[in-house]
């Protein structure tokens, strides 16, 4: 990232909303977890999230928001998809969230930033109220949303130029401490048995935030972030790490003509056992009975010249993300493939990110085993269309 300081102005700040108005958020996470000072583990997460406005009036706008979390393999240095989710809300143009249901833990982070009416100049600052809420499950088994709200402190920076266009930069610091009273949770909540529950939360984040004014929304996040939960014990969990995130504005390209030109593509180089599809997502290039190893995720002799040819053809479209998703014939009653599906599509994920490809927070894959039969597993031939990679050029 080049960052240069430029002459500094004024600036009114509000989202622009329009109706169809769409972009995305990409944004790695690299946490390490500690029970006390016992470091229990590291771990690096994608969030892709992707922002449609459904309708808008003069006071805001209802968004679709789509929410897609991988998690990185610590064998592969690829990223694995996790889950997806997705929310309705309102967001007025100041940054203000309408009314969410309780229940709802997206979007976890709300309400940040928000803007005063009033015309900035470097060095005003301000403040508001944000909130966050976390979804106990995953990690402490409490079928609870904890919601934690807190005052933001905000201060206007100026203008700089980030990749070739002016942005404004905007500081955030915010702090929480939230006392938990877990056996005044609701009926059901409370894990089976004894357990070591949380008593408390912390939480400390700095924020580096770059405003695109002529787009309207964020270009740029940088965070640097501490959470610590305090438990029934005097034992203390603490997550800690820092995140980066960019904003895309989404292309309208027609996946029609993307579809013939990878098809002319193909058949210019002679490339067999390669279909093309369009679906909701994108683009699909599929590899039909790309040749591995029995039962292994390596490839036979050969096909690393088909994928090296094919990589050629996808680097056509710099700009959008791969989803590489593995599947298997039938293996029987007691085997799914999922994990052989994984590291296949993991194995395609590695090679595309030695020919300098995409980098590995450009592509997530996914192993669905057999669960996704395109053909008869009763014959061979049915047997060789299930056995295939998909590789699809996501739509941005």
């Amino acid at each position: 990232m080049i960052l240069l300081t430029v002459l500094l102005s004024a600036q009114t700040f509000r989202f622009s909303q329009e109706k169809d108005d769409e972009y995305r958020i990409v944004s790695e996470v690299r946490e390490g977890v500690f029970l006390d000072d016992e470091l229990l583990g590291e771990s690096s997460i994608l969030n892709r999230i992707a922002v449609k406005v459904l309708d808008a009036d003069e006071q805001g706008a209802s968004l679709f928001v789509n929410y897609s979390i991988s998690e990185k393999s610590l064998d592969t240095g690829v990223y694995i998809y996790a889950m997806e989710d997705s929310v309705n809300f309102f967001r007025y143009h100041n940054g203000v969230y309408g009314d969410i249901p309780e229940d709802d833990y997206l979007p976890s982070v709300r309400n940040i930033p928000v803007f005063p009416d009033e015309v900035l100049q470097k060095g005003d600052t301000w403040s508001g109220m944000g909130e966050e809420v976390h979804d106990l499950k995953p990690f402490f088994d409490l079928d609870y949303r904890l919601h934690i709200p807190f005052r933001v402190f905000y201060t206007y920076e100026g203008q700089n130029i980030y990749e070739g266009r002016s942005v404004d930069v905007i500081r955030i610091n915010y702090h929480f401490y939230k006392e938990l009273d877990v056996y005044s949770l609701p009926p059901g909540a409370l894990p089976a048995g004894q357990a070591d529950l949380p008593n408390g939360v912390y939480g400390d984040f700095e924020q580096v935030f770059l405003w695109d004014p002529l787009a309207g929304i964020p270009a740029y996040v940088s965070e640097e972030f501490v959470i610590r939960y305090s438990m029934a014990s005097g034992r203390i969990y603490t997550f800690k790490g820092n995140a980066e995130g960019e904003v895309t504005e989404a292309d309208q390209w027609e996946k029609e003509s993307v579809k013939e030109q990878i098809e002319e593509a193909i058949q210019d180089e002679q490339l067999e056992d390669i279909s093309v599809d369009i679906s909701d997502e994108g683009v699909i290039l599929t590899l039909e009975d790309i040749h591995f190893y029995p039962d292994r995720a390596e490839f036979l002799p050969g096909e690393e010249n088909k994928l090296r040819e094919l990589g050629k053809i996808i680097s056509r479209f710099p700009d959008h993300d791969l989803m590489i998703t593995g599947h298997t014939a039938y293996v029987g009653p007691h085997r799914d493939g999922i994990a052989l599906s994984e590291k296949r599509a993991a194995a395609v994920a590695e090679f595309f990110l030695r020919m300098g490809l995409k980098d590995s927070s450009r592509m997530v894959i996914k192993g669905m085993g057999a669960s996704m039969p395109v053909a008869d597993n009763e014959t061979e031939e049915g047997k060789r269309k299930n056995r295939r990679v998909e590789i699809t050029i996501l739509d941005n």
